[in-house]
């Protein structure tokens, strides 16, 4: 049974709207050190615990491929032989290849920006990446200026915009303005939620009309993240849902009028022809070569495991 310090972490973690992929990792880790926590006994058998935890999880956040990936690298796909020890010594790990993984990520993105961008550099940004920010960030002292659509309903690109102004010159735009600015862009740069099986992107909602858009102008647009972003359930064939969220987000008025409905998503699906290259670890890859090459590192079988015991 879950207690109830680790149902209180498991509902911040669903209602959280503001984190990044990083942030949300961090809160994920902490919920099963929060239930590991509880366990006195070093030879009791918590299997079954622990895949009902990793469960409700993912069940928090379906769409994040990256928290589906941190599960499995935890749990692997020996699912009776873990212990209390060894899912803690395998957190240890996990930060130790995390920083690897974003050490390659940054020499790649470096070496990028380097080799194809000489002189004065236009940016387009939407939403927030805390990837993009903090190797963004690492560029200071190149003439880049950047424009950041401000990413409805949440505004998360008001945050980047605030957090990069301080090192860069920053102009914040409503999202339908990248029409105006898109001629003057040299890149547009997006973060990435999840890459399906077919090299197509998840991300924050505005980014495929953007990559159309920047197609459309001739413009390259590069999705940045590590190979834990690849979608385990859109490997297995199982439905990738994009959630519907609050109405009241973008309309809060009251109607009585039956024919007026309301949408409201965080995400989109981008695919893969608009989406010049994956910035990642592995190098800069065209999107279904990035899948191939993470199908061939990344551990993947758990995931079959996992939803054999959740039948």
């Amino acid at each position: 049974m879950l207690n109830d310090k680790t149902l209180v972490m498991l509902n911040d973690l669903k209602i959280d709207n503001q984190s990044g992929a990083r942030e949300l990792i961090n809160k994920a880790i902490n919920v099963i050190k929060s239930q590991l926590n509880t366990i006195t006994n070093e030879s009791i058998e918590i299997s079954e615990i622990i895949v009902e935890l990793s469960r409700r999880i993912i069940d928090c956040r379906p769409s994040m491929a990256p928290l589906i990936n941190t599960i499995g690298y935890l749990i692997g796909s020996d699912l009776k032989s873990l212990t209390k020890s060894s899912i803690l010594q395998k957190i240890e790990q996990f930060f130790q290849d995390k920083n690897d993984r974003e050490k390659r990520l940054e020499d790649a993105f470096q070496n990028f920006i380097t080799s194809n961008y000489k002189n004065d550099l236009n940016i387009m940004l939407i939403s927030y990446s805390s990837t993009i920010i903090n190797l963004l960030t690492k560029l200071k002292g190149n003439n880049i200026e950047l424009y950041i659509l401000e990413s409805r309903p949440l505004l998360e690109g008001h945050k980047t915009a605030e957090e990069l102004s301080s090192t860069f010159k920053t102009h914040l735009n409503i999202d339908m303005a990248m029409g105006k600015f898109i001629n003057k862009m040299d890149l547009v740069l997006v973060g990435i939620d999840s890459v399906l099986k077919d090299g197509a992107i998840i991300n924050k909602i505005g980014t495929y009309p953007l990559a159309v858009l920047a197609h459309e102008r001739g413009v390259d647009t590069y999705a940045m993240g590590d190979s834990f972003k690849y979608n385990l359930k859109s490997h297995y064939d199982l439905k990738v849902d994009i959630e519907p969220k609050p109405i009241e987000e973008v309309y809060n008025k009251q109607t009585s009028s039956k024919n007026l409905m309301i949408h409201n998503y965080y995400f989109d699906i981008t695919p893969p022809n608009y989406i010049t290259g994956i910035i990642s670890e592995l190098g800069i890859l065209r999107p279904q070569k990035f899948v191939k090459e993470v199908i061939k590192i990344l551990p993947i079988k758990w995931f079959q495991s996992f939803l054999n015991n959740n039948q």
